[in-house]
Parts: structure tokens; C-alpha cells; sequence
């Protein structure tokens, strides 16, 4: 009788389950559609793949538990009070605020990065964030580079335009500071022209907003455009090698100490600019 009574329940919830489907499964995907053609970005470049598109400008968690949990204690810990707000990836994260801080007495600097963010993760973060408890003077972004492996160039633009619109509407009287995605790999040339062409859009597009794009690659470069010879067979043969720059770790991706003092004097020099 048991069986009996849980295979009728199992066949009632299964006949449900199809009605509803059959009553509201064309308004979801009614729903799904008209979300995902009225997202702004989708707008603004038709040649753009609209599944790629999707995937950089629709808020996601990040892909791991412990990215997850730092993103949360990172809000929770926050100071309301900062009037400047680094958001990004490892490249942000690794950027210690301390040197900012001292070279800035009269500001608080808060850093939001998170390790292996995307622009996806950076928009969902946005989306979580109770953004009326904060007001500060600039923002500081620095995204994109891990976006580059897998995404094509229209869609990481389209990602960056989507981050920089929210955050002008969240906060329509800061300063905005775009920091472009630096030189990586041998040569410092991996993804070219693709790394700097990301920016192009939002560049047109915010012309007239306050906000500025910062490129970074002759600061951080150390006037380096090829490497020697002796350094590229290194590199193949051993991969961590030290880097020719000093401003770049072994793999030629993160940035050391010294790269960081010249993005704090740079984010010092405009912030002191009226």
C-alpha cells in the first residue's frame, strides 16, 4: 500500500509539473527574452554574438566557494565611509592600501578586488552591494584580463560598458578611473590589438561622462617592447623565470611592489588634480 500510495504521489507531482510548464513556460521564456534583449549593451553592437554578449554582462557568482566568501567579507568588513573604491580582479586585490592611504591622509581607500573576477562577477557584486550605503569620490576600475582567454573582444567591451554605466548611475557624482588592462605574457603582447580594442566602446560611449581611461603599459612596461633572446629560451625551457621588468612577476601577469607604487602615484596624481 506504501508503493502503491508513493508512486501515485511521484505520478501527481510529475503531472504538475508538466501543467506548469504547459501554462508558464512560454512566459518565462517571454520573461528570459525580455531581459536579455533589453540589457543596453545588447544595443549598442548588433555584429556582436548575443550569447557572448550574455555571458560578460549577466551578473555571476564567482566560480568558487572561497571567491564567494571573500567577496562577502570584503562588503561586510567595508568601511561606508571610503571615498575611494578599488573594484577588480588579482591585479586589484594584490594592491596593497596602505602605501594609497598614507600618500592620501585625507581619504579612505577601500579595496573591493577579487581574485579571477571577470566582468561578470564584478557586475553581480554591484548587483549585491547595497550601493546607497556608500558614496565615494572615485572609483577605481581595473577589469578585463582574465575575460580575455575566453571572450571575444565586442563582449569584454560590452561587459566594461555595462560596469562603468552602473556605476555612474549608482554613484552619478564620482569620478570614474578606468585603469586599461596592462601587458601580459612574452613580448608583453599577449591578446593584441584584442587587450586594448576592449576599451574602444566605452571610451565613445562615456566621452562626456566623468570618466576617464588610464593606459598603463608605458608605465608599467619598464620601456621593455622585446625580450632577448636568452630570456625567451629561459622561458620555454623553465616557464618561472624572473622577469625582465621589475614591475612584473615570473609569470608575467601580476604586478610586484614597485608596479604598485606608481599606480598609487598615479591614482594620487589625479585625485590631487581640481
Amino acid at each position: 500500500m506504501r508503493l502503491v500510495c508513493c508512486s501515485l504521489e511521484r505520478s501527481v507531482v510529475r503531472i504538475m509539473f508538466k501543467t506548469f510548464l504547459h501554462k508558464r513556460g512560454f512566459q518565462l521564456i517571454g520573461l528570459f527574452g525580455l531581459v536579455f534583449f533589453l540589457n543596453p549593451a545588447y544595443a549598442d553592437d548588433t555584429s556582436c554574438p548575443k550569447y557572448a554578449v550574455y555571458h560578460t554582462t549577466t551578473a555571476q557568482r564567482p566560480a568558487t566557494s572561497d571567491k564567494f566568501l571573500q567577496s562577502q567579507e570584503l562588503q561586510n568588513q567595508a568601511p561606508k565611509d571610503a571615498d575611494i573604491i578599488l573594484l577588480g580582479d588579482s591585479l586589484t586585490r594584490s594592491w596593497k592600501i596602505k602605501d594609497l592611504q598614507k600618500k592620501l591622509p585625507d581619504h579612505r581607500v577601500l579595496n573591493l578586488g577579487v581574485g579571477a573576477d571577470r566582468t561578470q562577477q564584478v557586475i553581480w557584486r554591484l548587483s549585491e552591494m547595497i550601493t546607497s550605503d556608500y558614496n565615494p569620490k572615485y572609483v577605481v576600475l581595473w577589469i578585463g584580463t582574465n575575460n580575455l582567454r575566453t571572450d571575444p573582444t565586442c563582449a569584454i567591451s560590452q561587459g566594461i560598458v555595462t560596469i562603468v554605466d552602473m556605476l555612474t548611475r549608482f554613484w552619478p557624482t564620482s569620478k570614474v578611473i578606468v585603469l586599461e588592462t596592462p601587458p601580459r605574457g612574452l613580448d608583453f603582447s599577449a591578446y593584441m590589438p584584442k587587450r586594448l580594442e576592449m576599451y574602444d566602446a566605452a571610451k565613445d560611449k562615456f566621452a562626456d561622462k566623468n570618466v576617464i581611461f588610464v593606459n598603463v603599459d608605458k608605465a608599467l612596461t619598464c620601456g621593455i617592447t622585446k625580450f632577448n633572446e636568452e630570456y625567451h629560451t629561459r622561458y620555454k625551457t623553465y616557464k618561472k623565470v624572473p622577469s625582465p621588468c621589475v614591475n612584473y612577476k615570473s609569470d608575467l601577469l601580476h604586478m610586484t611592489k614597485d608596479a604598485y607604487k606608481i599606480l598609487d602615484d598615479l591614482i594620487v596624481g589625479i585625485v590631487e588634480t581640481k
